[in-house]
């Protein structure tokens, strides 16, 4: 193969590339610009839940709730990627989480790239489930993780859940959270005194439970949609350098190719000259 040939069969491969890469970042577009738009809803349901709460706290009437957990082990909420190429997002994610991790706390894990690095720093999860890759899958990975933790929260193997992610926003670097979901905030517990008891069906202490269950499920959920969108904004960077520089590469190449090309076709005339000197003499 000539050097010309070698030079266009790494432009094809390039050009392939460069097309992949442009999809990536199509897509990693359009699910962050869909973890955005979702985000808000979701928030503003977890408020609803919030003043349920806060309305059904004035009928308990000092009954301990799961407000009031006694410290204990907590249940450390980690959301990390399903998949790679967004730099070093999992990285930070996953340093946050093991610095809030005490000797008795419990790693749960949402996304297998948060497991393996926490696994190669000798932190295996307690539990582990994949991450979703877009808003409207949440529902269910976060459903399974509801029911663990609950289950462990009746069996008194943890008594607190905090999570960890992180947040994009619009023209900023994404930043990672750490959010205390139970105990409730003490801005729910303390609004019961504004709240009038409300009509009810349901006993009062069951409620609460129903109503707590459900605000965890909400911020869990907000927190999963923010890791998504902020996930997505890291691959959409990656895949911009990427792109960048494959341009970079290919303009490189295409000079190279036209120089090889140059120097093809001068041997060629040189030749032709050389084999037409040749005939002459003879």
């Amino acid at each position: 193969m000539t050097r010309l040939a070698e030079i266009e069969a790494q432009i094809s491969g390039m050009s392939d590339l460069q097309n992949i890469i442009a999809a990536m970042r199509s897509l990693s577009g359009m699910r962050l610009r869909e973890a955005q738009r979702a985000v808000p809803s979701i928030r503003q349901y977890a408020e609803v839940v919030a003043g349920g709460i806060a309305d059904t706290l004035s009928m308990v009437h000092g009954k301990l709730d799961m407000s009031e957990a006694k410290p204990g082990p907590t249940a450390i909420i980690l959301c990390a990627s399903e998949h790679g190429f967004v730099g070093g997002f999992n990285e930070r994610v996953v340093e946050a989480a093991l610095d809030a991790l005490g000797p008795r706390d419990k790693l749960f894990v949402l996304g297998s790239r948060g497991a393996a690095r926490a696994a190669e720093k000798n932190h295996t999860p307690t539990w582990f489930g994949p991450m979703a890759t877009r808003p409207d899958a949440v529902s269910t990975v976060v459903q399974r993780l509801s029911e663990e933790l609950f289950r462990q929260i009746a069996t008194r193997e943890i008594t607190r859940v905090e999570a960890v992610y992180a947040v994009s926003r619009h023209g900023t670097a994404s930043t990672v959270e750490r959010r205390s979901l139970l105990p409730l905030d003490v801005g729910i517990r303390q609004s019961k005194q504004k709240h009038q008891a409300p009509l009810h069906n349901m006993d009062p202490a069951n409620l609460l439970e129903k109503l707590t269950e459900e605000y965890v499920f909400a911020r869990l959920t907000e927190a999963a949609v923010e890791s998504i969108s902020a996930e997505n904004a890291a691959r959409l960077s990656a895949t911009q350098a990427a792109h960048d520089n494959i341009s970079t590469m290919l303009t490189a190449l295409q000079s190279d190719a036209r120089q090889s090309r140059q120097s093809e076709i001068t041997t060629e005339i040189l030749e032709l000259a050389v084999g037409a000197a040749m005939v002459g003499d003879q």
